[in-house]
């Protein structure tokens, strides 16, 4: 029986250190992060998302709000008719 080859890594190098280097980051705020509502993952992960969260809010909501609103009021006027 021939030996076993080595399996080749699932990740190419680059992807790798490109991974790395993201949870690198997020470790780093993680471990910046001071008394963020006593130090949960949970806590700490909802003051991670809070900026992305409102960013797509004020990119999103106000279309989608809108679009709501239009649709609503068509229903309401085809109930009337």
């Amino acid at each position: 029986m021939p030996p076993a080859q080595p399996e080749a890594p699932i990740m190419s190098p680059q992807t790798e250190a490109i991974a790395s280097a993201a949870l690198a980051g997020l470790s780093a705020q993680i471990t910046s992060a001071t008394r963020i509502e006593g130090d949960t993952i949970e806590g700490i992960v909802r003051e991670l998302l809070r900026p992305m969260l409102r960013e797509w809010m004020d990119r999103n909501l106000p279309t989608l709000v809108e679009r709501l609103v239009e649709s609503e009021i068509e229903r309401l006027a085809r109930r009337r008719s």
